[in-house]
């Protein structure tokens, strides 16, 4: 399992088990400059592979999104927040 780290005065993140999928619900809460840039490249990652439904995004008012992520893209999911430096720190946990 991952655990990671994030600014939670700029971004909140909740997981949530989505059937057998996980489902991340981000809230940009400050910043909004900065940070939609980088969610926009997580989602273009994902919608320019091969794999149709890896990650599936939905876009909502005031700056909430959600992405319902396959358990065998989580991992990749969550390296793809930290490459974009929405997470500060990701560690393997267990």
């Amino acid at each position: 399992m991952l655990a990671y780290q994030y600014n939670n005065k700029d971004l909140e993140i909740v997981e949530s088990k989505n059937g057998e999928d996980i489902e991340f619900h981000l809230q940009v809460l400050d910043h909004a400059e900065e940070i939609l840039p980088k969610l926009k490249a997580v989602r273009a990652f994902f919608e320019s592979d091969d794999v149709y439904t890896d990650v599936l995004f939905y876009i909502y008012p005031n700056h909430r999104y959600s992405a319902i992520v396959r358990p065998e893209f989580y991992a990749e999911f969550v390296l793809q927040l930290m490459k974009h430096r929405l997470l500060k720190r990701v560690e393997w946990i267990g």
